[in-house]
């Protein structure tokens, strides 16, 4: 699997767009970040699975929430989680120890630094952006992760919407 996380704003993402000639685009926006912050790891398998948490910030406490969740999810096999250097993703020493004791459920394999194109998982967060955030207008937070979790369930229902992103990791 590949691992990562990603922040969504309120405001969405402005992204090139068709319009009339003559006519600038608009998207709504209140000026506020107010951010979805999401975990997510996506299996390489032919039919791509993606597991997926939100969180309330990114830090070693809220990851080690995440790797619970994944083993938990993993239907008793082994996982092999490959993640980025990211801060978050240091763990504190009771994380330390948790992972130890479940080293025969997930083992993590860190990739080089500044590296993402070797990350499976960010061709989905692109997918993600385009699909829900990109141009788009949300007036409140629950509406905005409405839309995130209606994307992630859509792409695990449809799994060739994301299987290009990993592909070529298979």
């Amino acid at each position: 699997m590949f691992g990562d996380e990603a922040s969504f704003w309120l405001d969405g993402t402005l992204h090139r767009t068709w319009s009339r000639v003559g006519v600038q685009p608009r998207v709504e926006t209140f000026g506020q970040r107010k951010t979805a912050h999401v975990f997510g790891a996506i299996t390489i398998e032919s039919r791509p699975r993606l597991i997926y948490q939100f969180a309330e910030t990114f830090s070693g406490r809220t990851f080690l929430g995440f790797l619970k969740e994944i083993v938990r999810r993993s239907r008793r096999r082994k996982v092999f989680l490959v993640i980025d250097n990211g801060p978050c993703h240091r763990l504190e020493p009771s994380g330390c120890e948790w992972l130890a004791r479940h080293k025969q459920r997930l083992e993590l394999f860190r990739l080089p630094p500044y590296s993402p194109e070797l990350n499976g998982i960010e061709g989905v967060w692109k997918a993600t952006k385009k699909v829900t955030t990109h141009n788009r207008f949300y007036r409140t937070v629950d509406e905005r992760d409405s839309a995130l979790v209606a994307t992630f369930e859509r792409f695990n229902r449809h799994p060739a919407m994301v299987a290009g992103h990993i592909a070529r990791f298979a």
